[in-house]
């Protein structure tokens, strides 16, 4: 039995939307303006870092309509470097990254939700968050096309009240044009844009590559995978820009300084003090979208290396009735559940971030071996810019890496050991599939024409 291609483009694209827009351009306005008090500055930063991250959608786009399958960069990593590197990528994946996200994530959602209907206490909050685990793994247990309507009624209700705030705000006439005019700081470093103001944008454009993970299931997936990628980072740039222009208007960047509820104090200012309630709102469905859409990928990632035989091979068989990896939602939502139960998943995360940032990198390098490696594999769609759009993703995301390094070794040194911990797991499955050999069903022999680059550009 084989995934049902179910999704088409506008489900794909909001998938990305929905899975990127998050709390954090809710709260964090203040720290940016702290670092970057020149207006121009801190809203132009989302724009520099809505380009790097519309050069990584760019390079993933071209390996997901070489790859138009569930998997990722697991996908990327194994054809370019071996099983071993996709291997350790779903290792950590899978004990830790989606397991843990999901669990913060249900956590981050319960306490927004008590906003509305009062605090129930610690245990109650753990309740609720693992009520809200199992409620998204039985929609995305009951078949993508449930999991992909929901996603869309998540997603375009926060659009909606996120487009209202944006539109409502800057004709409300309540704010000030002149806050753009800023302040005297004197010289500023540019150097700024590329320390913790820059790393805060990336993380907040993070999930941008979620459909990656789910070419099985999308219809037509070597058109609609790139222009998913490619449009749902561009909606979400101009959103981010957007939203830090109104705050803008709402408040003087001096006054920002330090604020947490961003979102609720310039609605309040530029609309009405009720509209604090509905700020809070649209970050409930934008947090429910990106649970929502974590749990579908990391499924299907856990999927994809069963199907390669190298792990639990209960991961790749799917529902009779719904046709989902059902195997691998259980114990993913059993895994969740445990980390908020636990409180051991926060430590345990930011361990793991820098491995996150080194698999984006090692996926942007995957693209040039792989483009100099097997040219005659057809690419439906090929890279705008190459290789300067690709050289522009790696070296931004390497120089972010650096400084995540530096400011948390331990933590680094701990999630390198984490992923390390896999590799007698990985030898092991190797050996005994005997995959140290080439992998030839990297690239299906549907996909070569033999002497030929093959692709459009």
């Amino acid at each position: 039995m084989s995934f049902k291609r179910k999704l088409n483009l506008f489900d794909a694209t909001i998938l990305v939307v929905g899975n990127t827009v998050g709390a954090g351009i809710f709260t964090t306005a203040g720290f940016m303006a702290k670092e970057l008090p020149n207006p121009w500055l801190f809203a132009g930063i989302w724009i520099i870092g809505g380009v790097l991250t519309l050069c990584g959608a760019l390079t993933y786009a071209e390996m997901t309509s070489m790859f138009p399958r569930s998997g990722g960069d697991y996908l990327y990593l194994k054809a370019a470097y071996g099983p071993w590197a996709g291997y350790l990528l779903g290792w950590i994946c899978f004990w830790i990254i989606n397991p843990g996200s999901i669990a913060v994530l249900s956590l981050a959602l319960v306490k927004y939700m008590t906003g509305f209907f009062g605090c129930p206490g610690t245990l109650g909050e753990k309740s609720l968050a693992v009520a809200v685990i199992v409620f998204f793994t039985v929609i995305n247990y009951r078949g993508v096309r449930l999991t992909g309507t929901t996603q869309n009624l998540w997603t375009t209700g926060s659009l909606a009240i996120l487009i209202f705030f944006i539109i409502g705000g800057l004709v409300s006439g309540k704010g000030d044009w002149h806050h753009f005019a800023g302040r005297e700081t004197g010289a500023f470093p540019m150097s700024k844009l590329l320390g913790p103001a820059m790393i805060a944008v990336v993380f907040s454009y993070s999930g941008w590559f979620v459909t990656a993970y789910i070419g099985d299931e999308v219809k037509h997936p070597e058109r609609n995978l790139p222009l998913s990628l490619t449009l749902g980072t561009i909606i979400v740039m101009v959103l981010y820009a957007a939203i830090n222009v109104v705050y803008l208007y709402a408040i003087p960047i001096a006054d920002l300084e330090g604020v947490v509820n961003v979102g609720q104090v310039a609605g309040e200012r530029l609309l009405s003090g009720r509209f604090a309630q509905v700020v809070i709102l649209a970050i409930v469905l934008a947090i429910a979208a990106s649970i929502n859409a974590t749990v579908l990928a990391g499924a299907r990632l856990s999927y994809a290396i069963a199907k390669d035989r190298l792990c639990w091979s209960r991961f790749k068989k799917l529902h009779a009735r719904y046709g989902t990896p059902h195997a691998a939602l259980l114990v993913q939502s059993v895994l969740a559940s445990l980390y908020v139960v636990a409180e051991t998943f926060e430590g345990l995360l930011g361990a793991v971030v820098f491995i996150m940032l080194l698999s984006s990198i090692g996926s942007g390098l995957a693209h040039l071996i792989l483009r100099r490696r097997e040219p005659a594999v057809k690419r439906p769609y090929k890279t705008w810019g190459y290789p300067f759009t690709t050289l522009v993703f790696i070296v931004a995301y390497s120089w972010i890496a650096i400084q995540v390094f530096l400011s948390s070794p331990a933590k680094s040194v701990l999630g390198i050991t984490i992923t390390l911990s896999g590799i007698p797991f990985c030898l092991y499955a190797i050996r005994k599939e005997n995959l140290n050999a080439p992998d030839v069903t990297a690239f299906p022999s549907s996909s070569r024409k033999a002497g030929q680059p093959g692709g459009l550009e």
